[in-house]
C-alpha cells in the first residue's frame, strides 16, 4: 500500500497517494473553478493578499511533498490589494480631478481602467470612445502596454487604425486593441498621466 502524502491547500490538510498533481487536480480537490490559480507557498508565513516574491505559481504537473502548502485562489488575487493598487487608486483620483470619467474593474490579473467618452483627435469616425487601459499588478515596475477602444472605432475614411486590427474580450465586452508599446518606461518616474500622453500620441498617429 502506497504511503499517502499530506499537503495543505488553503490551510486545510489533504492526503494523496499520487506524488504528482496537475493544477486542475488541485482545483478539483477543493472544488475551485477552472480559472483559479495554484501557488506553492515558499515563504512562511503565507503572504496572503500580497504579491508573492518567492512563491511559485503552478502551471503544469507538480511533484508534491509532505508538509507543502499551496494556495488555490481567484486569478489576480495576489497583487490587487497590495501597494500597486494603492498607487493606482491615488493616480486615478488625480485623473478624475482632471475631468476624466472612469471606473476600475479588477479582472484577469490586471487592474482595468475604463475611461468613458474619451475624446479623440480629428481623423476618426466619431468624436469619443470608451478607452481601456490594463495595468499589471506589478505596477509601476510592470508598465501598462497597449490600449483598447470601442470595436466600431475606425479612421474617418473607413480604414482600420494602424496596429489596431485585433478584437479582444476583456471585462465582459469586446474591444479593439491598439498594439502600441511604450519604449522607455521608467518605474521611478512613469505614471498613468504620462501613459495617457503616450496613448494620445498613438491616437494622433494611428489614422495618418
Amino acid at each position: 500500500m502506497n504511503k499517502k502524502i499530506t499537503i495543505h491547500i488553503n490551510q486545510e490538510p489533504y492526503h494523496f497517494e499520487k506524488s504528482e498533481l496537475t493544477p486542475q487536480a488541485f482545483r478539483d480537490t477543493i472544488g475551485a473553478p477552472n480559472e483559479y490559480e495554484v501557488w506553492l507557498v515558499v515563504k512562511s508565513p503565507d503572504p496572503e493578499g500580497e504579491l508573492p516574491k518567492d512563491d511559485i505559481q503552478i502551471t503544469g504537473p507538480a511533484e508534491i511533498e509532505n508538509g507543502q502548502r499551496y494556495r488555490v485562489v481567484p486569478p489576480g488575487t495576489f497583487g490587487l490589494v497590495n501597494i500597486a493598487n494603492e498607487i493606482v487608486l491615488h493616480e486615478v483620483d488625480g485623473l478624475k480631478e482632471l475631468g476624466y470619467d472612469m471606473e476600475i474593474a479588477e479582472a484577469d490579473g490586471f487592474i482595468n481602467l475604463i475611461f468613458k467618452d474619451y475624446l479623440l483627435p480629428t481623423g476618426y469616425n466619431k468624436a469619443s470612445t470608451s478607452l481601456l487601459l490594463r495595468v499589471p499588478v506589478a505596477y509601476p515596475n510592470g508598465n501598462p502596454d497597449m490600449f483598447w477602444t470601442d470595436v466600431d472605432l475606425l479612421c474617418v475614411d473607413g480604414r482600420t487604425p494602424k496596429s489596431a486590427e485585433s478584437i479582444e474580450i476583456h471585462v465582459g465586452k469586446q474591444w479593439r486593441r491598439f498594439s502600441w508599446h511604450p519604449q522607455n518606461w521608467n518605474p521611478g518616474t512613469g505614471n498613468l498621466r504620462m501613459y495617457l500622453g503616450f496613448v494620445g500620441n498613438g491616437f494622433a498617429q494611428a489614422c495618418k
